[in-house]
C-alpha cells in the first residue's frame, strides 16, 4: 500500500480491506508513524467486520514522541471524535515505540496527585 497521501483511491482502500478479509485476517493496525487513512478505509473495515488496532500518530521518542501539551490534547480529541463512529476501531494506542516517554508522563502525573 502506498503511504503517500492522496495516491490511493477509495476503491483501493476497499480492495485492501477486502483482501484482508478474504485472507481470513480479522484485524489491521494503523501504524503511528504513518498517516490517518481516509473515511473510505474505515467504512470498508466497518462493512467487512475487520477490526482496527489504531496507534496515535506519535513515534520515536527523540523526534516525534508525545510532549504532553495542549496542542497534542486538541489533536488527540479531534482524531478520536472524528473516528469514533467507526465500530471497527477496537483499540486506541497512545504511542508507538515511546514507552520511556510515557513512563515519564505517568511519573509526572503521579507526582501531581
Amino acid at each position: 500500500m502506498d503511504q503517500f497521501e492522496g495516491r490511493l483511491t477509495d476503491e483501493s482502500h476497499r480492495n485492501l480491506v477486502q483482501s484482508a478479509a478474504t485472507s481470513n485476517m480479522n484485524m489491521i493496525r494503523i501504524w503511528g508513524g504513518g498517516s490517518i487513512p481516509p473515511d473510505s478505509f474505515y467504512d470498508a473495515c466497518d462493512e467487512a467486520g475487520i477490526m482496527i488496532f489504531h496507534d496515535m500518530m506519535f513515534v520515536e521518542e527523540q523526534y516525534h514522541g508525545p510532549q504532553v501539551n495542549n496542542l497534542e490534547e486538541i489533536e488527540i480529541r479531534h482524531i478520536v471524535r472524528s473516528l469514533s463512529p467507526h465500530p471497527s476501531i477496537i483499540v486506541w494506542v497512545g504511542c508507538n515505540s515511546a514507552l520511556s516517554k510515557w513512563v515519564q508522563i505517568v511519573r509526572f502525573m503521579l507526582h501531581l496527585s
